[in-house]
């Protein structure tokens, strides 16, 4: 059973991170009750029910404030260090300034989120390996998911502010090309996900899966949907590969590479 005989240890990184979150979680709540809670649609918008993915990402962070107490969690949460603060904050203002169609900062923002969350993900996936069912739930998933979800905030942003239209309306050629560009690369990093380990990264590749499903789901324009339909099945195929390595053939299997040759020079 986990210990917290040295829960004040780094307090007052602890007290940040919980203020941080509440931060963080207040700033989404905000979003939730505002008109254009999404953002602008655009022809690469997905479904509404997609964004819920940021709700397990604050259930799973909620679940990192309150883990970082107990003893197990010291070497990781250390290993973060204040970058969950830097980051928490990030995403508030962005996520303010995307729903208040600030479009021009909430591109900019996006990337430093996405900047931000890769040094943490890289931290931990080369110097802080899960060690427990904790460190697994509530350090690990919560960072692969919201690394994912930071590439996802990325081209949103990015397409809410170079676009024009949205799912109701026909696309332009050069409309098309770009959300088509933009499928294939969330499809190549569904499956760069999948093949970064041995077992990879099942919770991001998910993450993208799951947003390509639901560009399929939403817009119209049938070019736009098969082709993330097309990315859909490509990516589902690599997170089956990923469960069946991380569950069935732990002993074996197919990596592009161990987790050192892909940390960021700076994390």
């Amino acid at each position: 059973m986990p210990t917290a005989n040295n829960w004040n240890d780094h307090l007052p990184l602890k007290i940040v991170n919980v203020l941080t979150f509440v931060f963080l979680f207040s700033t989404n709540i905000y979003s939730a009750f505002k008109p254009y809670g999404f953002g602008r649609d655009t022809y690469f918008t997905p479904a509404s029910y997609v964004f819920y993915t940021w709700t397990l990402i604050d259930i799973l962070l909620l679940g990192y404030v309150i883990y970082q107490f107990f003893d197990d969690s010291a070497e990781a949460v250390h290993g973060i260090g204040w970058r969950f603060a830097i980051i928490g904050i990030l995403n508030a203002i962005f996520v303010h300034v995307f729903v208040t169609g600030h479009y021009i900062v909430a591109f900019i923002f996006a990337g430093l989120v996405a900047a931000s969350v890769s040094t943490a993900y890289y931290s931990l996936a080369a110097h802080h390996h899960s060690r427990s069912l904790g460190d697994t739930l509530f350090i690990h998933l919560p960072f692969s998911l919201w690394h994912a979800w930071s590439i996802v905030l990325v081209l949103i942003s990015g397409f809410a502010l170079f676009t024009h239209g949205h799912h109701k309306s026909h696309p332009s050629v050069l409309s098309r090309v770009f959300v088509l560009a933009a499928e294939a690369f969330l499809t190549l990093t569904a499956i760069g996900y999948a093949f970064r380990s041995r077992e990879g990264d099942v919770a991001g590749a998910v993450v993208l899966t799951w947003v390509l499903y639901g560009i399929f789901d939403h817009q119209r324009d049938d070019v736009i949907r098969y082709g993330a339909l097309a990315g859909f099945i490509l990516a589902l195929l690599a997170v089956v590969k990923s469960l069946y390595f991380t569950f069935v053939a732990r002993d074996g299997g197919v990596s592009l590479g161990n987790d050192d040759e892909r940390r960021p020079l700076v994390a």
